[in-house]
């Protein structure tokens, strides 16, 4: 595979755009001088619930048809000691990302796509980084499984709770997010650029869609199709890695466009994208991070995802199609990577 790129500028359900587009635009709220709308933040966005874990005689696997038989035993798998948090996240905030496949009322799915957005006070940079949704993980008080298993089991608290055990790094906020609704704030804002590999172009061109290679100026529709395609490569990653690629693609174009619209603009999306969030962080933490977010270099976003390469194989484990990874090697990128010293 080849390697990923460090610094980029990111069926049926309407699900992507992880929520990153909002947590960047809540964050320049207060540096576009919109101070008034802190407290329409405050009143709109939604509160994330504890759940109740689910029972563990109840856990499932989600085998994939045409994963063929089992490469491995999970007793085949071998862990490394749990690590602490290390010295590395200190100074740096973590928010967690958390999109669902549905999103129907009263019900808990995998979850669909995992960002950490890390937030660095001494270098003043916003990295974010990908969870590969296959991953295969340690979930405390479960069987090993992928890590999306995590979120339908015991909502956002476990999973915060397996990424601290498995990669040592603690999760300090989590926002989850409702896809329906994000074609309108798109499209509100004027759309957004998209680069396509030729290979994407063609891609699409046969689903319909009138996109050449390069830059294309892109609305709601397309560019959530763009982001939510598994099966077909970008310029340095092939199928799901292809994906989360193209996820954060969308992200940081959604981004520049966002700082590019006016005060005004800025302030209409508010009430369509507070909407679609739910968060357990505090009025006070919230002022806290708008805070902190004046003082960020925001020019460009750090672009990555775990596992990186070299470090992983595809196994089929208990009939699931999944990515084993050699965890002490990701559990020192990851953790450099929101130190913002992570060399590929």
């Amino acid at each position: 595979m080849a390697d990923q790129d460090k610094k980029k500028k990111r069926g049926g359900h309407r699900r992507i755009l992880i929520g990153t587009l909002i947590v960047l635009a809540v964050l320049l709220i207060l540096a576009g001088g919109a101070a008034f709308a802190v407290n329409h933040l405050m009143s709109s966005i939604g509160e994330i619930e504890e759940v109740e874990l689910l029972d563990p005689e109840s856990e499932d696997f989600e085998t994939d048809e045409d994963a063929g038989e089992d490469s491995m035993t999970p007793e085949e798998v071998e862990w490394p000691e749990d690590v602490e948090e290390t010295e590395a996240s200190s100074g740096v905030t973590n928010i967690l990302l958390i999109g669902q496949d549905t999103r129907t009322a009263g019900a808990r799915e995998r979850s669909d796509s995992m960002i950490i957005i890390s937030i660095n006070d001494d270098t003043n940079e916003v990295n974010m980084i990908s969870i590969m949704r296959d991953l295969y993980v340690q979930i405390p008080g479960y069987s090993d499984n992928r890590i999306n298993a995590a979120y339908q089991f015991g909502g956002a608290s476990l999973l915060d709770e397996v990424i601290e055990k498995n990669f040592g790094v603690t999760i300090d906020y989590n926002v989850e997010i409702d896809f329906t609704g994000f074609e309108s704030v798109i499209d509100l804002l004027g759309g957004v650029d998209i680069t396509l590999t030729s290979t994407e172009a063609s891609y699409f061109q046969a689903q319909g869609y009138s996109v050449t290679e390069g830059t294309n100026h892109v609305y709601g529709e397309f560019a959530l199709v763009y982001a939510r395609t598994r099966y077909v490569s970008t310029a340095t990653e092939a199928n799901d890695f292809g994906r989360t690629q193209r996820q954060r693609a969308v992200i940081t174009s959604l981004f520049n466009a966002y700082i590019d619209v006016s005060l005004t603009t800025k302030i209409a999306l508010l009430d369509d994208i507070l909407e679609l969030i739910s968060t357990d962080m505090s009025n006070t933490e919230i002022l806290s991070l708008l805070y902190l977010a004046q003082s960020m270099d925001l020019d460009e976003l750090g672009s990555y995802r775990i596992p990186v390469d070299g470090s992983y194989t595809n196994q089929t484990i208990r009939g699931m199609s999944v990515l084993v990874p050699d965890l002490t090697v990701n559990r020192a990128a990851l953790q450099e990577m929101i130190a913002g010293t992570y060399e590929e």
